[in-house]
């Protein structure tokens, strides 16, 4: 198998795409599809395959130095086990000459012949096409050249190697993008903050395959890993007008930093105000409420229970709330361990942390499409060793 550079969308597809197939990434003129696609590629060649690179959108150099930008460095491998064909120089009828450079790119009939030599010759596991849209622009027959790219696809895969082409659908017109999709046995749609299969060989593995996504100096990332670190986090508060402070990591929400003593003294009164019994009982409804909407969401994006509760430890960890573990999971009974939840403290005569307790039975509920309950049965502020989280299944 091979990998497409994030591990979600692997996931969703099986563990990666098979050898000698073809994937197509399609995207608009932001551009993401592409930024997807040479993730890929490097990877691949950080696992010791051999790729060619067929380059029509811009001169190499620049490729190389936007690619840079975003967390792709090919240096290491050019010359050995990468080689960039240059497609765009004699684009426009320049007549540069040189090694790896294609001498007529509008010519289909010799550029396809160079290209599938040049891929025999250097012994290469995948072709990659960067990107088809740059000349279906310039092209007087319009169908020929959408029919070379399907023969170009098809005889690539007959020699056993892997195709990834970008293809920009905001060019193509709607009968001619759909034929040149039908040679493609994967097709990835990347734009607009959303990667989506479109299409598989194999069974999806989630319900819903897509995942929000940013693009940064990594490249292309996974919107949830924004915020399951101390530094993704950073990185994404930013101050408002008016006094207002948003993240904009996952959705753009406005979010205030709490300070412990702050959150304790509210709990507290809480608990004077109402009793030890309503206290829990308003803390634990505090909770579900929090958490409306967030096991619908990981629900779509998420293979299973133990992966979507690991990923909510981890932002729970990275945004200060304490580090949470899964002591027990079955259908039916969920344990979880936690130490220093927020807000800490000692010698407390109720535990503090009922709302995680809700929060935690409300995103079950919604993930399973199932009733949970859930209680704190250990605090650490009651002078346990650590608070637990037992969480059951209302039958």
């Amino acid at each position: 198998m091979i990998s497409l550079g994030v591990k979600q969308l692997d996931d969703i597809i099986g563990g990666g795409v098979e050898e000698g197939s073809s994937v197509a990434f399609v995207g608009s003129i932001e551009y993401d599809n592409v930024i997807l696609m040479h993730q890929a590629a490097h990877e691949a060649l950080k696992k010791g395959r051999r790729v060619l690179i067929v380059d029509f959108r811009q001169p190499p150099p620049k490729l190389l130095k936007e690619l840079g930008n975003h967390g792709v460095d090919y240096g290491d491998f050019l010359g050995k086990s990468l080689t960039i064909l240059d497609g765009y120089s004699n684009l426009y009828g320049h007549g540069k000459g040189g090694e790896n450079v294609l001498p007529d790119p509008l010519d289909l009939g010799i550029t396809t012949a160079i290209i599938k030599e040049a891929l025999q010759r250097g012994e290469y596991d995948i072709l990659v096409i960067d990107d088809v849209a740059s000349q279906y622009v310039l092209q007087s027959d319009a169908k020929g050249y959408v029919k070379a790219i399907v023969r170009l696809v098809r005889s690539t895969k007959s020699l056993g190697k892997t195709v990834f082409v970008a293809v920009c659908a905001d060019v193509f017109e709607g009968s001619s993008l759909a034929a040149v999709l039908l040679p493609f046995d994967y097709v990835v749609d990347v734009a607009g903050g959303v990667v989506e299969v479109k299409r598989s060989p194999q069974p999806l593995k989630v319900a819903e395959p897509k995942f929000s996504y940013v693009r940064n100096r990594e490249g292309i990332r996974l919107r949830k890993e924004l915020y399951q670190s101390v530094e993704g986090l950073k990185a994404h508060l930013q101050p408002g007008e008016g006094g207002t402070l948003w993240l904009r990591a996952l959705v753009d929400q406005r979010v205030q930093v709490r300070e412990e003593e702050t959150e304790k003294r509210l709990i507290e009164t809480i608990y004077d105000f109402l009793g030890p019994d309503r206290g829990r009982e308003l803390l634990y409804v505090w909770g579900r409420k929090q958490f409306v909407g967030y096991g619908e969401y990981s629900k779509r994006h998420s293979t299973g229970v133990r992966e979507a509760l690991e990923d909510l430890f981890k932002f729970t960890l990275a945004s200060g709330g304490g580090k949470l573990e899964l002591v027990e999971l079955s259908d039916s009974l969920v344990v979880i361990r936690g130490k220093n939840l927020f807000p800490g403290g000692e010698g407390y005569h109720y535990p503090l942390h009922p709302n995680y307790a809700g929060s935690f039975a409300q995103f079950l509920t919604e993930f399973t499409g199932k009733p949970w309950e859930g209680e704190e049965t250990k605090c650490e502020a009651m002078g346990a060793e650590h608070c637990e989280i037992v969480l059951r299944k209302v039958e």
